[in-house]
């Protein structure tokens, strides 16, 4: 398996396997050298305009990469999870029954409903 990394892309910190950090790097560096090449020749030209908001484009290959990471993590996650855990994020976001309709389900109240999701969401939250 391979070395994760942690990277920071568009202002948000991820871990990433080394291979796909190493691809983002190269393709960072392809980009700054095709924008000093687009400069030079801009300079050189007789239109110095330069299209607005070009600079802070998300590239949508990488978008799709890093979503795809993070629904593989997202998954390893819910697979770590115990039966019980499982079930409960089932019926809430799968069959959509409501935090009462659970603690009917479960014995317990909403409330103990709401406080198992909430430790959910933070420990899932943590692992993508």
């Amino acid at each position: 398996m391979s070395e994760a990394v942690t990277i920071v892309y568009c202002g948000e910190t991820v871990s990433v396997p080394k291979e796909v950090a190493d691809f983002l790097e190269q393709d960072q560096k392809r980009e700054q050298a095709q924008t000093r090449q687009d400069t030079r020749h801009l300079s050189r030209s007789e239109f110095e305009t330069v299209p607005s908001g070009w600079r802070g484009a998300r590239r949508p290959v990488e978008d799709e990469v890093l979503r795809n990471l993070r629904l593989e993590n997202l998954q390893k996650a819910m697979n770590q999870l115990d039966q019980n855990d499982q079930c409960l994020l089932s019926l809430r976001y799968d069959d959509e029954l409501t935090m009462e309709e659970i603690g009917k389900v479960y014995g317990i109240s909403k409330m103990a409903v709401s406080k198992r999701l909430r430790k959910f969401h933070e420990k899932l939250r943590g692992s993508v």
